[in-house]
């Protein structure tokens, strides 16, 4: 007959193998640290990384840039407007710190310019495209609203369904295009990372 086991039994059976790991905690804060370096050079643009880095060990270091690292490329994506295209100077400052060659860094993040630049022109392009499609059909409809209610009424593209959906159809396959290049963008940084670190 086999042995029934209590609930407690089967956890600590569980659990044995696992104890905490002291090599893993310590990676796991010196990256929060390198996280957290990312708001300090947002708050303060003049902070020196290359100073704050020096106050770790190598293998703590490691873990810092490594942080640092996540946190700055969370924040390379594709714009919403001009104002967005400010912080890849953020970005790419802040990568200067922790990537070693500093000539592919700033070839990658011209490239990266161009490309946000030329996403946000196109995207413009797009929605003004779609807008003059649209405009005979939304000239009808505001017509047949002026006749039902006796005065004029102007219809914004944007509460047309049909416009909002052909919108998005058409702004999620822009998106796609371009996230596919920034993503090899991102395989090209991490490389240089990688070979940083």
């Amino acid at each position: 007959m086999s042995q029934i086991k209590s609930a407690l039994e089967l956890a600590l059976e569980k659990t044995q193998d696992v104890q905490s790991d002291k090599k893993s905690l310590e990676a796991h804060e010196m990256r929060q640290h390198g996280k957290r370096l990312v708001s300090r050079l947002n708050e303060n643009p003049e902070l020196d990384i290359r100073t704050e880095l020096k106050q770790y060990g190598s293998e703590q270091q490691k873990w810092v840039k490594e942080g640092f690292y996540q946190v700055i490329m969370a924040n390379l994506s594709l714009p919403n407007s001009e104002a967005d295209l400010a912080k890849v100077d953020t970005l790419e400052r802040g990568l200067g710190f922790v990537i070693k060659d500093k000539s592919s860094l700033s070839h990658l993040f011209e490239q990266t310019r161009q490309l946000l630049k030329q996403y946000l022109e196109n995207r413009q392009h797009l929605i003004e495209q779609l807008r003059a499609s649209f405009s005979d059909r939304l000239r009808q409809r505001e017509e047949e609203l002026a006749r039902q209610f006796g005065h004029r009424v102007k219809v914004d593209p944007s509460q047309d369904p049909e416009f909002a959906s052909a919108l998005q159809q058409h702004m999620g396959r822009l998106q796609q295009q371009y996230e596919e290049v920034l993503q090899q963008l991102r395989t090209e940084l991490d490389r240089l990372f990688s070979e940083s670190v």
